[in-house]
């Protein structure tokens, strides 16, 4: 096989190997070999002399999935919805793997409506928090940690992370009054609709300050900080993930008519 793109006899299919179909796609030769190890491509078919013979089919799959793992996902769930909408695709069912990809964008679109939810809910403590003048004080970790719902250790990382600062009695011991209650009422809706930490910490910060435009802090990392996953940015990595979903669908659109073709 010369070093051009040939196509194999008696086919339309223009045949790469795999240097040529990893320049193409953007990717290191190795990743095309990872990606067929993890069987995320067809069967690739090889030359007596053992080299692999790509075609159009792999360049579609590898265009397809090199989409579909772009978007910075943050659920497992939908991390597997596109690992397995991959797989389906690689054997051939395009329809299959269409059909997940509009069930996985109906998911992110779930999962969009959740954050913005945590936010109004967010504002709604928030408003509440300021109207009212109770001096309920619940005593230790344990008791504020039941009354959550969480465990005692997710409250401890809270406390260590710096979302909260809870003060002491006299006797050395945390007192949890409605005001601390409120904001770890806060950090888990946030935390329970996926923002980090990192995120939740920037949006409490301005609050303290006065800020009350949430939605916009949460997803706009300051310049000083380093985006460390797409939590720091969620409702930004959500848009951009459906959008690729979008695509996705078109791709495998067209993988379709293709089989249909045949």
């Amino acid at each position: 096989m010369n070093n051009r793109n040939d196509k194999k006899e008696g086919s339309s299919l223009t045949t790469y190997k795999t240097t040529q179909i990893a320049k193409i796609i953007g990717v290191h030769p190795n990743t095309i070999r990872f990606y067929e190890e993890m069987q995320l491509l067809p069967v690739i078919p090889r030359t007596k002399s053992g080299y692999r013979i790509f075609d159009d089919r792999h360049l579609e799959q590898l265009r397809l999935l090199r989409t579909a793992f772009r978007a910075e996902i943050i659920s497992d769930r939908l991390r597997k919805e596109v690992y397995d909408i991959v797989k389906t695709a690689a054997v051939g069912d395009a329809s299959g793997a269409y059909q997940s990809t509009q069930r996985y964008l109906e998911h992110l679109r779930e999962e969009r409506k959740r954050a913005e939810e945590a936010i109004r809910i967010t504002l709604d403590i928030i408003e509440n928090n300021e109207k009212t003048d109770e001096t309920v004080v619940f005593s230790g970790r344990v008791e504020a940690a039941e009354i959550l719902g969480i465990t005692i250790d997710v409250l401890r990382d809270w406390e260590r992370n710096g979302l909260i600062l809870v003060p002491r009695n006299s006797n050395g011991h945390r007192k949890y009054g409605v005001k601390e209650m409120n904001r770890l009422k806060i950090i888990r809706t946030l935390r329970n609709a996926h923002y980090s930490m990192m995120s939740i910490l920037r949006m409490l910060n301005r609050l303290d300050q006065g800020d009350r435009n949430i939605r916009e802090v949460l997803d706009t990392p300051g310049e000083e900080e380093d985006i460390v996953c797409a939590a720091d940015r969620y409702i930004t990595a959500l848009g951009l993930a459906e959008n690729d979903a979008l695509k996705m669908t078109e791709m495998l659109e067209i993988m379709m008519k293709r089989t249909e073709d045949l």
